[in-house]
């Protein structure tokens, strides 16, 4: 390659231009996943060469790093409007863009339900809800229709598009532990593995219906007992809101789950859970308990030839720490040269 090739290599144009810093505010004090999404994204665009910090809210207070988000190159910086910089916003806190007249801004969804508030109980519990969230913390979206909005699932996504916003996908990935298989490999049980937070009155009809077969709850659990439980399960259920692409059935296919879902929110595409369809039961259905009970039996009968068809999910989240870079790239840039072109540079002084 001679120079004239280095001269005229160039990278596509990011997204977004930046001048300054990227300040991802983040609550203090709280570890659940979205935090830890949030501490990602400026892992990654520290990697690639970009000014981050993270920001925790609220601004008047002084926060800690949570011990468990330590493993990441998130360093903290305190709140500071200035021009250049770009802030980002978790979508439960859109009010704070108000305290920003100086610096770009923009709104990662990271979920949808959690905007307004659990959706469809009633026409009266959700206009309540919706009332009571605009009042707390969250502008109307007519009025962030002018920012930048990213969104981490593809049930956001529609949801903006919607009301005729566009966004910008900025999905997210598990943490490497995920990947590696234990030494040794737990023996598989005849265990339902659920999340009491997800889908309360759902999953205790299931329970209640299914008195034969052993329900385990996720809860009051340190990160390893719940991987341990997760690796001697055969089954996880989830019949939640699904707000976003969550991460618990993620975990569970990985610790080699099969994975049982509603069709709710997330839940009802195939981009942000792709599982076979036959292993997403529409709970309004009056049938669902009955089919419910077929389905898991047979799966605590047959796990392994179920477990094979959750091989592309498995597969699909293992590309998405890949995925999760090209995606940053394309919406931030990558300040460092290619180490090609970097190499090639060296060479020739």
């Amino acid at each position: 390659m001679n120079s004239t090739n280095i001269s005229t290599w160039s990278e596509p144009a990011p997204l977004l231009t930046i001048t300054g810093r990227i300040l991802v505010c983040c609550p203090g004090g709280l570890v659940t996943g979205g935090p830890e999404l949030l501490h990602q994204l400026v892992d990654e665009l520290r990697n690639l060469g970009h000014d981050s910090y993270v920001c925790y809210y609220p601004f008047d207070r002084v926060h800690e790093c949570p011990k468990e988000y330590a493993n990441y190159n998130a360093p903290q910086a305190r709140f500071c409007d200035q021009s250049g910089d770009l802030i980002i916003l978790p979508e439960v806190r859109t009010i704070l863009t108000r305290r920003f007249r100086h610096a770009k801004v923009a709104i990662w969804w990271l979920s949808v339900d959690n905007y307004f508030g659990r959706r469809g109980e009633s026409w009266l519990s959700d206009m309540f809800r919706t009332t009571t969230s605009l009042i707390r913390n969250r502008l109307p979206l007519k009025d962030l229709a002018t920012l930048t909005h990213l969104v981490q699932s593809a049930y956001a996504r529609d949801f903006l598009a919607r009301a005729s916003i566009s966004s910008v996908m900025l999905t997210d990935y598990l943490s490497r532990e995920h990947f590696e298989p234990k030494n040794p490999t737990p023996q598989k049980m005849d265990i339902i593995a659920y999340n009491p937070r997800k889908g309360v009155r759902r999953t205790l009809e299931i329970i209640k219906s299914n008195k034969d077969l052993s329900f385990i709850p996720i809860q009051g659990m340190k990160k390893h007992q719940v991987s341990d439980l997760l690796s001697r399960a055969k089954i996880y259920i989830d019949f939640g809101s699904h707000p976003g692409k969550d991460r618990l059935p993620r975990e569970a296919a990985m610790a080699g789950c099969c994975v049982i879902t509603g069709v709710q929110g997330a839940a009802g595409n195939t981009e942000d859970v792709p599982i076979p369809r036959r292993y997403k039961l529409n709970d309004n259905n009056r049938d669902y308990l009955p089919d419910f009970a077929r389905l898991a039996k047979d799966i605590l009968s047959n796990h392994e030839d179920h477990n094979k068809l959750f091989e592309e999910y498995r597969a699909s989240i293992r590309l998405e720490p890949i995925l999760f870079k090209q995606q940053v790239i394309k919406i931030f840039g990558q300040p460092h040269e290619p180490p090609s072109v970097a190499r090639i540079k060296d060479e020739k002084r």
